[in-house]
């Protein structure tokens, strides 16, 4: 039988960020899925934590920088509760190197995943969410690199600040039955260790999902991409219109 709670889909969700936003979901009530590319080992230990609050979530191995890849892992996601309700594009990957060191494949290796991966994994699920009576939500985990660029890491910068300029995209053409919105985490420090930064987040609702930002509440026609800091957040917005 489908699992009538709301639903959740959290890629590169067995460690750090992915992990925690994973856990916050599952403890919030939500039925989440999980998915991992690499390391089984750390895989099912995600799971196994993740199902102390979610006894039925599910893990699912699968490159989300392909289509073979994204849309099994949509599908089987979507086939467990019979609807999705919150995607979360976290999955991500680092290839550092001087610009003039960097090989096509290390460039392909992180665009593919960055950037690719998070439009295959939006587009599936958005077909599904659009059939939905309430839509849904698509949070992509963006970072400052895709702001202001640095050293020895012009793929990984190129593809968050493709991904911030896609979440505009989409926002727009998917408005106002999905919302889309770019959260750029705390930076983690001595006292505030990676996998907890994602504290500042909370999502959370029942059909009108709502998605609240460094206390900020989104509106649904808005699109907001916002770094997430003690220090009041920088916004880089785009208004989505009917």
């Amino acid at each position: 039988m489908p699992d009538p709670r709301n639903t959740a889909l959290i890629t590169g969700s067995t460690s750090g960020i992915g992990l925690a936003i994973a856990l916050r979901l599952a403890r919030s009530g939500y039925a989440v899925t999980l998915n991992y590319a690499n390391d089984d080992d750390r895989a099912a230990a995600a799971l196994s934590l993740c199902r102390e609050a979610d006894p039925n979530a599910q893990l699912v191995k699968a490159d989300i920088g392909t289509a073979d890849g994204a849309a099994p892992l949509v599908r089987q996601a979507v086939e467990a509760s019979g609807r999705l309700d919150v995607l979360v594009n976290n999955a991500a990957r680092v290839i550092d190197k001087p610009a003039l060191e960097m090989t096509e494949e290390d460039w392909d290796h992180v665009v593919d995943v960055n950037l690719k991966g998070a439009f295959l994994c939006s587009q599936y699920a958005a077909r599904q969410m659009l059939i939905q009576d309430d839509g849904g939500v698509i949070v992509n985990i963006g970072a400052s690199t895709g702001i202001r660029g640095r050293r020895n890491g012009v793929n990984t910068c190129a593809s968050k600040a493709g991904l911030m300029i896609m979440t505009q995209c989409l926002a727009l053409e998917l408005a106002p039955r999905i919302r889309v919105n770019t959260v750029i985490p705390a930076s983690p420090s001595p006292t505030r260790p990676r996998a907890d930064s994602i504290s500042v987040i909370r999502l959370h609702g029942s059909r009108g999902k709502r998605l609240s930002r460094c206390g900020a509440w989104a509106r649904p026609k808005t699109s907001r991409t916002q770094s997430c800091s003690r220090s009041p957040a920088k916004l880089v917005s785009s208004r989505a219109r009917d």
